[in-house]
């Protein structure tokens, strides 16, 4: 191979990364597509949690909480995401990392997400405190339609370890098992220039949601969960 050949092939091999960052597009807070190396992204939404009435009463089975979201893209298409639900008696901090590839209009992500929550009550001489760990392994695709771009993500529900405290007596405690899944339904649409937003569900089928912790449920089989999602990208 002649030093003419040589230099065809290095400047290919160093054309090759620019090349493949250029398809890439920003990724969303729910479209799997791969983002540009070291970019980041962030924004901030609402989750409205329904309770089933087997849990709490029509006039409480409303849950609303703040939620923030942020995904840092790494080389070799991975990527981390963080995010954080909170409200007044239960709050949620996630971390995972995720690999995902885009092919086209179609793109696909693996991932594995790790969260830590807790909530307290003090009410009327009551004083309830419960924390865990819970493992969310997930796989998302997504199609970009140009004016929007939706997705689809199933996830497990691994209950990791739940501890819940009156006082200073630990009244329950579980941990490693598989309670449920999850399927999050989102559109990401720019509503002007150089903003975003998402619109979104998730059904959980599970036999716990670490936000009715405090109704002390007994029930020992899947109930249905759903959350309305609605967010800006910053």
């Amino acid at each position: 191979m002649n030093r003419t050949s040589h230099t065809v092939i290095v400047l290919l091999l160093l054309l090759l990364p620019s090349a493949l960052r250029a398809q890439e597009t920003p990724e969303g807070m729910h479209f799997p597509a791969p983002g540009p190396v070291w970019s980041s992204q962030s924004a901030i939404g609402l989750r409205l949690l329904t309770v089933p009435r087997d849990i709490a009463e029509e006039e409480l089975n409303k849950a609303p909480s703040i939620e923030a979201q942020s995904v840092l893209s790494l080389p070799w298409h991975f990527s981390v995401r963080g995010g954080a639900v909170l409200q007044v008696l239960t709050n949620e901090l996630r971390l995972g990392t995720h690999w995902s590839w885009r092919l086209g209009d179609v793109s696909m992500s693996v991932g594995d997400d790790w969260a830590f929550w807790f909530g307290f009550m003090n009410l009327d001489g009551f004083d309830n405190r419960a924390n865990g760990w819970i493992n969310y392994p997930g796989v998302a695709v997504g199609i970009d339609l140009g004016a929007a771009r939706l997705s689809a993500r199933g996830e497990g529900i691994f209950l990791l370890s739940q501890h819940t405290l009156a006082g200073e007596s630990e009244v329950s405690s579980t941990k490693r098992m598989l309670v449920g899944t999850a399927l999050t339904l989102a559109m990401e649409q720019p509503i002007s220039r150089g903003t975003e937003m998402y619109l979104g569900v998730r059904l959980s089928r599970t036999k716990f949601h670490y936000q009715t912790w405090f109704a002390f449920s007994t029930f020992d089989r899947h109930l249905l969960f759903s959350e309305l999602l609605i967010g800006v990208l910053l």
